[in-house]
């Protein structure tokens, strides 16, 4: 499959994602799931056109990190971080190299903390939560654009 296929599945996967996310405060399992099989059913497609298991494992099994970060965030924060967002980083990794799924992640968490910052000082009180997929889907958009851009 293309990288622009790919690119417009995960987009549109992510972005569904987020207004779940927004309109009720949690992601559906099945939703979650549709998407991480989707992003192996890529993986499998890449091993059958002939790349190497190794080189596929090192290029995306690491990013597994990025979703355990999160899960580990919600166990300590009580769920302030969510245990979906979590999951849908553990699947992004079928999705996403390593290495973009920790830009990914690093870039929706600041993403994520200015308007909670912005929030929290003009209510006077610490913001309790926030979706966090749609600053996750966003900061996907913006990266894939940047990439674009960059190679114009």
């Amino acid at each position: 499959m293309s990288g622009t296929a790919e690119t417009v599945l995960l987009s549109v996967w992510l972005i569904w994602l987020a207004l779940w996310d927004i309109r009720r405060g949690e992601l559906p399992a099945v939703l979650l799931a549709a998407g991480g099989a989707a992003g192996l059913l890529l993986r499998i497609i890449d091993l059958a056109a002939g790349t190497a298991l190794s080189a596929l494992a090192a290029a995306y099994l690491p990013g597994l990190a990025a979703g355990g970060l999160l899960l580990a965030a919600a166990r300590l924060s009580r769920e302030a971080v969510g245990y979906g967002d979590g999951i849908c980083f553990c699947l992004l990794a079928f999705w996403l190299p390593w290495e973009e799924l920790f830009t990914l992640l690093f870039t929706a968490l600041v993403l994520c903390a200015l308007p909670g910052l912005v929030i929290g000082l003009i209510r006077g009180r610490r913001l309790k939560a926030l979706p966090f997929l749609p600053f996750a889907a966003g900061a996907y958009l913006v990266l894939r654009l940047a990439a674009l851009s960059g190679a114009a």
